[in-house]
């Protein structure tokens, strides 16, 4: 694979280099960082504290990337799952002997394939909504009255190429051989992400994902969310790790859709809806969110229950990286710990 020459997606560059900026200062201030850096990006990065590689173009990515790498004692990929990028770049650091934090090989396999997620998730019991592909529409019958469908990749990345239908055969018509289709159904996007480092695995607080489902893009996030949903997105959380094939390491994020209801009465069904098996964009709103350091957390230097700083729906941040609580701009505090 060689890097393409092409300009970088908008919302990708932005979510991309929120997500780095954010773990290199955390990894930077207890460890030496050194970071590839794709030269349409250089601009985006000012690191005076790490040593910057900067990519050659039309060179080999993974070379690249295994050299760097070659005399640290860890490396972190921030990477999507597009036409198996993350997969491929840790498969090749880890066949240099290179220790990649993150998730096994199956986990990362079944994970960044919605149509193997979905597989997994129905296989073990977790609420997952009905999924089908152009060659698999078992049950599709019992939705022909539906209104409302939505057809995005099997690999892709946030919400990337996701388009909205009102009918089954209108959204059948538009579906590749890559794509999934899924009804579109109601409730509030969220977000819980796990940590699973040296000193065993543990959620940090959930919070709400900001959808533009007219454009179908990421607008941000904001949290952490009141209690009782922060139950009912680490229990369905659980749930998902426990169908998916072992072992899971590293950043994990978990996408959810939980149910609303009346004020007084029961809310609606919860989903799991994709599991990233890697940093997600939410990183950079929960490491200004909770006390200590996030990153430290992977390599077993901190440990122990999770703190939150704010008050539930106080934190807000945008797909770039900038955070604000109660609108105001918010920088992470040198007493954070």
């Amino acid at each position: 694979m060689t890097p393409r020459v092409e300009e970088i997606p908008a919302s990708l560059r932005a979510e991309g280099g929120a997500m780095l900026r954010s773990l290199v200062e955390d990894l930077a201030s207890f460890a030496s960082v050194r970071t590839v850096c794709d030269p349409r990006q250089r601009d985006d990065f000012d690191f005076d504290c790490i040593d910057v590689v900067e990519a050659v173009p039309n060179e080999l990515l993974w070379r690249q990337w295994v050299a760097a790498a070659g005399d640290c004692d860890h490396a972190v990929i921030v990477a999507p799952e597009n036409d198996g990028a993350l997969a491929q770049g840790v498969a090749m650091l880890r066949a240099a002997g290179i220790d990649v934090v993150a998730a096994s090989g199956d986990f990362l396999r079944v994970a960044s394939d919605k149509w193997l997620t979905a597989k997994a998730m129905h296989a073990g019991g977790v609420p997952h909504p009905p999924t089908w592909t152009r060659s698999h529409r078992k049950g599709i019958d019992a939705f022909a009255k539906q209104q409302g469908f939505i057809v995005k990749p099997r690999d892709g990345c946030g919400t990337s190429k996701i388009q909205s239908f009102t009918g089954i055969d209108e959204a059948f018509s538009a579906a590749g051989t890559g794509d999934i289709v899924q009804p579109l159904l109601a409730g509030r996007a969220v977000s819980v992400s796990l940590v699973a480092g040296s000193r065993g695995q543990i959620f940090l607080p959930a919070v709400a994902q900001e959808i533009n489902t007219s454009r179908w893009s990421y607008d941000g996030g904001i949290g952490p969310l009141e209690d009782d949903l922060q139950r009912r997105a680490e229990s369905l959380a659980t749930l998902a790790v426990a169908a998916m094939p072992p072992s899971v390491r590293g950043f994990v994020g978990f996408d959810l859709l939980l149910g609303e209801g009346p004020p007084g009465e029961e809310p609606g069904q919860d989903y799991l809806i994709e599991i990233n098996p890697r940093l997600t964009t939410s990183y950079v709103g929960l490491r200004q969110m909770i006390r200590g350091n996030l990153a430290a957390r992977l390599f077993g230097l901190e440990s122990g229950p999770v703190q939150c700083r704010f008050p539930a729906d106080s934190v807000q941040w945008t797909p770039d990286g900038k955070v604000t609580q109660l609108g105001q701009p918010l920088v992470q505090p040198a007493d954070a710990s």
